[in-house]
């Protein structure tokens, strides 16, 4: 390729707290700059909410976006100005502008990565998945039909389409490989960082959480199985850590009247060296998802060589129990209680092997230095 092709990625936050989306695209970006591409990030944040100190990536910022639309005049005015200078474009997420303005002003110059966002979880909120359903037969699909592809993460994901609340047929669908780079983390900073900041967990075993607080994320079925496991006299100290939400606030006030207190420690979104000190720290992350897409926290876990414990609702579980790098169960309170009970009372030389294991399922499936041909070759073609 003697000329790079430029790619502009339009998501709507680089805020990590939002989740994986916002975590993942620095590193699959960097790796798309590797494979002889010019990438460029566009965002609905405000123009003081997001520096990216890598000369190797701008980030442009032209938010304030209003309502979950996120409509933004700056944001459309800039690519109506700047369009030209891109060869592609990929949204990032459905049902919000940027979808909307690829199809007046992008053309077919655009993929969609759909994030989850047809997820057949989201069917179960029955005004939210009607309002959505009209949304999609006026105006979604045909935003997505004049895409060069919707991009999804596995076959999994793909098989889903054909059960979700809404008709796919005539969509473009290609699978790309996903993940994150190795974490480059000195681990004595890390730790200590932690350490300090959770000195109550010092030398102590826990299990991690690290996400949104979403009814989702099957938080109320962990504390119920933390609750079951309780009465058999076993403890599991978890730190629970994520924004804010009305959500969370809900889940700590549960805990506290059920006296789960204890063993669980609640704390905001952690970045940086404090959430590497925390996932090497743990003994492994917990997701009792009740509909993952793919699992950025997981995948962060694994390249810490930390196993993970989670559901068979998150889309990548197939490829964990393949490695044997976690446990898997139903995404039911009596299920996930028994693999907390399994993980508890594993031996030291078990615990040994489910963390070699998951540096080897992260190395094979998850490592996008390794897996981002695929994904440059759909977007060279």
């Amino acid at each position: 390729m003697n000329k790079k092709t430029k790619i502009l990625r339009i998501i709507q936050t680089l805020d990590k707290s939002y989740g994986g989306p916002s975590n993942a695209i620095i590193d699959n970006s960097l790796a798309l700059i590797k494979s002889g591409f010019k990438v460029d990030i566009l965002t609905y944040d405000n123009k003081k909410n997001y520096y990216l100190n890598n000369k190797k990536i701008k980030v442009i910022n032209k938010g304030p976006a209003y309502g979950r639309f996120t409509f933004s005049l700056n944001l459309l005015f800039w690519i109506i100005k700047n369009k030209k200078k891109y060869d592609l474009f990929i949204i990032h997420g459905i049902w919000h502008f940027s979808t909307l303005i690829a199809r007046f002003i992008l053309k077919n110059k655009y993929f969609v990565f759909i994030h989850g966002g047809l997820d057949p979880y989201f069917a179960k909120e029955f005004f939210k998945c009607l309002k959505k359903k009209i949304y999609w037969t006026l105006i979604e699909k045909k935003n997505l039909l004049n895409a060069k592809a919707i991009l999804l993460t596995g076959n999994m994901e793909k098989n889903q389409l054909k059960k979700t609340f809404v008709e796919t047929n005539g969509l473009i669908k290609k699978i790309v490989n996903y993940g994150i780079s190795k974490p480059i983390v000195n681990k004595k900073i890390a730790l200590k960082k932690f350490n300090n900041k959770f000195a109550k967990l010092k030398n102590k075993k826990f299990l991690l959480f690290l996400g949104r607080f979403h009814k989702k994320k099957g938080c109320d079925t962990l504390l119920n199985s933390l609750i079951n496991i309780s009465k058999k006299n076993i403890k599991i100290n978890i730190l629970m850590a994520g924004p804010n939400s009305e959500y969370k606030q809900k889940m700590k006030k549960f805990s506290q009247i059920n006296g789960l207190d204890k063993n669980i420690f609640w704390t905001d979104t952690l970045n940086g060296d404090l959430k590497w000190g925390a996932i090497i720290a743990s003994q492994g992350m917990v997701l009792a998802s009740n509909g993952e897409n793919f699992g950025v926290s997981l995948v962060e876990s694994l390249s810490c060589s930390r196993p993970v414990l989670t559901t068979y609702k998150v889309n990548i579980y197939k490829k964990i129990l393949k490695c044997n790098a976690g446990l898997i169960s139903k995404n039911k309170i009596a299920d996930f209680t028994k693999i907390l009970v399994k993980f508890s009372k594993l031996s030291k030389q078990e615990i040994k092997k489910y963390s070699e294991n998951s540096m080897k399922c992260f190395d094979d499936n998850f490592n996008i230095d390794y897996k981002i041909n695929d994904f440059a070759k759909i977007l060279k073609k």
